[in-house]
């Protein structure tokens, strides 16, 4: 889940949040989190473990403070390809931009004997 769409569903305004920085700095988001008085959760008032910040198309960036239930509800999703055709498109890319030969070509398999049934018929085996 989005840190907006579990704002929305507990009905809190972005406007209400404070306004943050933007590009936060690593070191501005650890301040947040260690400050003293600690800060409560924007969610349910618990101690905030975390802070985020959500940038909103009508009021911008804003700090949005998460305990550690609501932190975890709205973890980072991976950008990382979840299929191996995926990865291999993304390591074709990669070694297409770096100017490899042959990397348009480049072919990937789940084992060694995959590997050996879908060679092309001039390549070596060695």
């Amino acid at each position: 889940m989005e840190p907006a769409d579990l704002l929305d569903q507990h009905g809190i305004e972005p406007d209400v949040l404070e306004a943050a920085p933007a590009p936060p700095a690593r070191r501005e988001i650890l301040a947040r989190v260690q400050a003293v008085p600690q800060r409560a959760c924007v969610v349910c008032g618990d101690q905030a473990a975390t802070a985020r910040i959500v940038s909103f198309p009508t009021a911008g960036p804003r700090w949005v403070d998460l305990c550690w239930d609501h932190g975890r509800a709205v973890r980072r999703r991976s950008r990382l390809p979840a299929t191996v055709e995926g990865i291999a498109a993304d390591l074709r890319a990669a070694a297409q931009e770096a100017g490899l030969p042959g990397a348009e070509r480049m072919a990937f398999y789940s084992s060694f004997d995959a590997a050996i049934r879908g060679r092309r018929d001039d390549e070596d085996t060695r």
